[in-house]
């Protein structure tokens, strides 16, 4: 039975709110009810015998009703507000009441074991626990009735609107029934009721509330002997959830709510307290950090109950959805980004051309065609109110030599033209229709339905065989039908030609032209070389036209020119005998061939050598100079001989004082560095990693929360980035960088430095959802490695998940983060995976998005704790892309490395959900070691078995600054 407990409470969804103390020190508190006309509360209490009343906020302390036997303490009470009248369940004495101020007391029923009471319209009801029966007496009429009998022990009773509920302990079970006792129901609770003690209603909301508690199997006869909680579910017992569980709550025991205010009040009977939890978030504005951090977005909201969120959509002039959670009554942003629109504008082009784009959506990409006369497109893609541009492919379009243009059967003539440029003609004789061709490129495209029908009027002729082959025919007449032999030079059985509506359609057979070439140009370098007709494979070698060098090699293949491309066969334009003009000195030069060179001499007056070359009919000449002979003196050959060496001789002095000067700095630097990190390490409390051996009493196993470690120190709070000298990893000293700028730490830490686990209750829906989109049914390898089965779980069901506040590693990895964004003048490519935009905010600038990682729950809070080691790679099933950290962006990936833990963990499992910086991503699907590709440009790597076998993708990482774990997700796996 106590195992069953450990692991239900590690089932539950363990909550640290931020409940507000009305009243402390009380001696030992049971029910308690509000009114809410007066605007006070009242509660019986037990260690004084008393029923006592204060203001909704703890003030005005009052004893109402106070008696001096143990029997007639009150116990369950309840009010009346409309008659202003107070109820009350004693031992020994039924059920009284008395006004509100404690005069006028007189008995109401003989109750002799009623637990709970409520009122109302002059009804009173209550549970009889020992007979198992829920009793109404009329206050006016006398009239006492068992509406509902044959239960086990019920226990308290609260009303709704026309139903009344109240807990059976005896069968832990919740149950309801009209107010006249029919239609009695059990509720479906997702939970086994232990001791629950307390009820109330909300029939505005539709909710019901509950205190429950149970033994932690201690006995020292403290508070801290019962671990208790306020459930909260709808009216027929569905999504139940628990409301509140803080880790100093012991024996809640009345509750009662406001309402109006949204509020839900108890009592802790063994921490002698009235505690209050605001239920509701009340409609507002909430700021907002756009996607890159650039402005704060008001976005408006509306009423959000507590422990629950909603998802409202950006404001005008901003993309995206938001989503807050409410906590108490306070709203923070848990997910989601609001992007700003970008406004059109232009890009900037090469040779003063522009491209206009427009207005774009936040995260839009847009893909536009290049402005004439270029050619390609370029991609832009909005980010947070910014245009970037991600891909410019435009270039000099390629301009359409003349030829010929296939449409139907019709074969037309087109000049060569530009990129861009179109033309309008009518069909040629024998066809019917008109045409529009444009160039795009370099290649002539058909635009606007164009279409040229042979018409059956007229003779003429058709072009088959993709237009190779000219086929003539006569007039047809309508309905007719014609064969027409191939003619000379094409080979076949001839074409069937048919005339319907009108027009000559071709109905079966073809012919094909003979293989050769017809006599035609081909070009090289703008240079256009005639050929005669050429026979099938027939190979001819044209000399290159006047005005240009080298020869052609040209092959006839079916029926198509080509020119074999080599170094040796293309036509390069020489350069003419000419004069080059050189700081106003013109230099003769004769005829050069393409890549000639040649030294000429300075003219007249002028001393130097002028080394030139031909290049595709341009002398060009690097680095030439004639200097005037005047300007050389007669000591021109000393000069000449001595500068090179007083030159070699102060390179080599300015080089090692550079050299020296840059090692002292260096030194300097990492003295300064270590000097600093020893400073702040010692100023902070470092906290070393726990042996293996200690991590098993770390982590909350009941959703308590956690301290510092028991090697850590406390300090002030502070906002800065401790800098610390890690510990030696075999011959390598890694040193933390310093930094003395004030660490951005997510908004919902509740923590400054040290290494802190907290329980996260409400992170577990949403990841829950997050496993649950995540998870697929596939088999691999590893599970069987791993596991030795080849049985794959339907799904998980999270039962607890642990928010790791560990300081000193979050350093690391902002750092690293800040690394990445040092490497690219921009952000990196966009690599997007099955978890993104979930959870957090994210940067997606280095492509930061949450990953799993599965492990045991003894190994995931040693991590935590501590770091990532790579050394410790391919332990449990092996590295397939090289021994790195492996993260996957399914749950189920990252299930197949899982293990369920020992002692209280028995049966559980655990993954950690991980922040992790990707940068530049390398993807792969042949398994090999990528780290010296990661090393030549890349920062992690995607092993995408999902492209190569169908299974999926595994993230890699050889930097362990790359990852850190954030949470500790502890679940079961569901296999029906």
């Amino acid at each position: 039975m106590l195992g069953m407990i450990v692991i239900l409470q590690l089932l539950l969804l363990h909550q640290c709110e931020a409940v507000v103390d009305l009243l402390t020190d009380l001696k030992m508190p049971r029910g308690i009810a509000l009114d809410l006309t007066e605007g006070r509360m009242y509660w019986a209490e037990d260690g004084t015998k008393m029923i006592r009343s204060a203001t909704l906020d703890g003030d005005d302390l009052r004893d109402v009703i106070e008696k001096k036997e143990v029997q007639e303490a009150p116990r369950d009470v309840a009010i009346d507000p409309i008659n202003q009248k107070i109820y009350w369940t004693a031992l020994c004495c039924g059920i009284r009441r008395a006004d509100l101020n404690g005069t006028n007391e007189e008995v109401v029923a003989k109750a002799e074991f009623a637990s709970g009471v409520a009122v109302l319209n002059e009804q009173v009801y209550w549970a009889d626990w020992m007979r198992g029966q829920i009793l109404r007496h009329n206050v006016k009429t006398g009239r006492e009735d068992a509406i509902v009998t044959g239960l086990a022990s019920p226990v308290d009773v609260a009303l709704g609107s026309h139903q009344i509920y109240w807990s059976d302990v005896g069968v832990g079970r919740t149950q309801r029934a009209s107010l006249d006792g029919g239609d009695v129901q059990f509720l479906n609770m997702s939970w086994l009721v232990m001791n629950t003690y307390g009820m109330a209603v909300d029939s505005d909301l539709g909710k019901l509330y509950m205190a429950d508690f149970e033994k932690t199997g201690k006995f020292t006869g403290k508070s801290t002997d019962y671990t208790g909680r306020i459930r909260r579910a709808n009216l027929d017992g569905s999504d139940a959830e628990v409301l509140v569980s803080e880790p100093g709550m012991s024996m809640p025991y009345g509750v009662a709510v406001d309402a109006e205010r949204n509020q839900v009040y108890w009592t802790d009977r063994k921490a002698g307290r009235i505690q209050r939890l605001t239920l509701v978030c009340q409609r507002g504005v909430q700021d907002v950090r756009s996607r890159t951090n650039s402005t704060v977005v008001q976005v408006p909201h509306g009423k959000v109950l507590h422990g629950s969120s909603t998802t409202v959509s950006c404001p005008a002039g901003y993309n995206g959805t938001v989503t807050f959670a409410c906590n108490d009554d306070v709203l923070s942003l848990n997910r989601g980004k609001c992007g700003a629109r970008c406004d059109a504008g232009a890009y900037e082009l090469m040779n003063d051309l522009s491209l206009d784009y427009p207005d774009m959506d936040d995260r839009e990409e847009l893909t536009m065609q290049c402005p004439n006369p270029l050619a390609g497109t370029v991609q832009f893609r909005c980010q947070d109110g910014v245009v970037l541009r991600h891909v410019n492919n435009c270039r000099k379009a390629h301009t359409c030599p003349a030829g010929h243009f296939l449409l139907g059967h019709a074969r037309v003539d087109h000049t060569a033209m530009d990129h861009g440029v179109w033309i309008q003609k009518e069909c040629p004789s024998g066809f019917e229709g008109s045409y529009f061709l444009q160039c795009e490129d370099g290649s002539m495209i058909a635009k606007h339905n164009s279409s040229c029908r042979a018409t059956c009027t007229s003779a003429g002729s058709l072009w088959v065989d993709e237009g190779r082959v000219e086929v003539s025919h006569g007039k047809i007449i309508e309905g007719g039908k014609v064969k027409v032999l191939c003619p000379s030079g094409s080979a076949g059985e001839g074409v069937d030609l048919s005339c319907e509506g009108g027009y000559i359609d071709v109905t079966n057979g073809t012919c094909n032209r003979s293989f050769f070439c017809l006599p035609g140009y081909v070009s090289s370098n703008n240079a256009s070389v005639y050929h005669d007709k050429l026979d099938n494979s027939e190979n001819i070698v044209l000399a290159c036209p006047e005005g240009y060098s080298g020869s052609l090699d040209v092959a006839c293949n079916k029926g198509e020119v080509s020119i074999l491309e080599t170094a040796s066969t293309q036509c390069h334009k020489i350069c003419p005998a000419g004069v080059v003009t050189l700081d106003g000195i013109e230099i003769a030069h004769g005829d050069l061939e393409h890549t000639q060179k040649v030294e000429l001499e300075c003219p007249e007056h002028y001393t130097g050598r002028l080394p030139f070359v031909c290049v595709e009919g341009n002398v060009t000449c690097v680095d030439c100079s004639c200097i005037p002979t005047e300007q050389v003196t007669g000591n021109a050959g000393a000069l000449s001989t001595d500068l090179p060496i007083a030159a070699l001789a102060a390179g080599v002095t300015a080089a090692v004082l550079i050299i020296l000067f840059g090692f002292g700095l260096l030194r300097h630097r990492m003295l300064k560095r270590r000097a600093m990190a020893a400073a702040v390490a010692v100023a902070v409390g470092d906290i070393p990693a726990p042996p293996s051996s200690s991590c098993l009493d770390i982590l909350p196993k009941t959703g308590s929360r956690s301290g510092h470690s028991a090697s850590s120190l406390p300090t002030g709070s502070t906002g800065k980035a401790s800098a610390t000298t890690y510990p030696a990893r075999g011959d390598t000293d890694f040193l933390e960088l310093v930094i003395d700028a004030a660490l951005p730490l997510p908004l919902y830490w509740a923590t400054r430095d040290g290494v802190h686990i907290f329980p996260d209750p409400n992170r577990i829906a949403e990841i829950q959802r997050l496993m649950t989109d995540t998870w697929e049914m596939k088999f691999s390898r590893d599970r069987r490695l791993v596991h030795g089965s080849e049985a794959v779980p339907l799904g998980c069901r999270v039962a607890n998940v642990l928010r790791v506040e560990n300081h000193r590693a979050f350093a690391r990895y902002s750092s690293y983060k800040d690394g990445l964004r040092m490497k690219r003048p921009g952000p990196c490519t966009l690599f997007p995976v099955r978890t993104s935009n979930r959870i957090n905010l994210l940067d997606e600038d280095v492509n930061e998005n949450y990953l799993f990682h599965g492990t045991n729950p003894e190994s995931a809070q040693c991590i935590a704790r501590d770091f990532f080691r790579v050394e410790r790679a391919g332990s449990s099933a092996g590295s397939m892309f090289g021994p790195g950290i492996y993260l996957a962006e399914n749950a189920s990936k990252s299930d197949e490395y899982a293990k369920e833990g020992s002692g209280v963990y028995v049966g559980l499992c655990a993954m950690l959900l991980c922040r992790c910086a990707q940068g530049e991503v390398l993807t792969v699907s042949e398994a090999k070691d990528t780290r010296e590709a990661v090393r030549a440009g890349y920062d992690s790597v995607c092993g995408d078995r999902l492209a190569a076998v169908g299974t999926f993708r595994e993230m890699v990482f050889f930097n362990e600054e790359a990852v850190y774990p954030e949470f500790i997700v502890i679940y079961t796996r569901v296999f029906e």
